[in-house]
């Protein structure tokens, strides 16, 4: 796998308003090869990193798995309330979401957040060549 390394990373803090950005590292085996990379695609590897206290069961969903909910489980410590993933995806322009418990939400620290028809807004990944 070639290419560059994009991060999203989002934290949200139950015990505190202010939401800031961390950066984890994350083990080669954790790599999820995605339907939409396909073996003749350059694909980059795009770390998910969600951080919410008292969260049990973190996904993400987006255009790059056809918006199936639980697809993409995040990997995660309930307790320490860090969730991640790291997908392959080719070059483009993705929108998604977090579910968090059942919850769907957009990511704060997007770059772009974009209104999606059900009066609620999918955050969008800009993956360049």
């Amino acid at each position: 796998m070639s290419g560059m390394m994009i991060r999203v990373f989002t934290v949200l803090e139950s015990s505190r308003t202010k939401q800031s950005i961390h950066m984890i590292k994350m083990n080669k085996q954790q790599i999820v090869k995605n339907k939409s990379c396909v073996s003749s695609q350059v694909c980059h590897e795009v770390d998910f990193v969600f951080e919410c206290e008292g969260a049990e069961h973190v996904y993400v969903c987006g255009d790059f798995n056809g918006w199936q909910p639980t697809s993409l489980r995040m990997i995660g410590d309930a307790e320490a309330g860090l969730w991640e993933t790291r997908l392959s995806l080719p070059c483009g322009r993705f929108e998604y979401k977090f579910i968090v418990d059942g919850k769907w939400m957009p990511d704060p620290h997007a770059r772009e957040n974009v209104p999606n028809g059900y009066a609620s807004l999918n955050s969008v990944v800009e993956i360049a060549s």
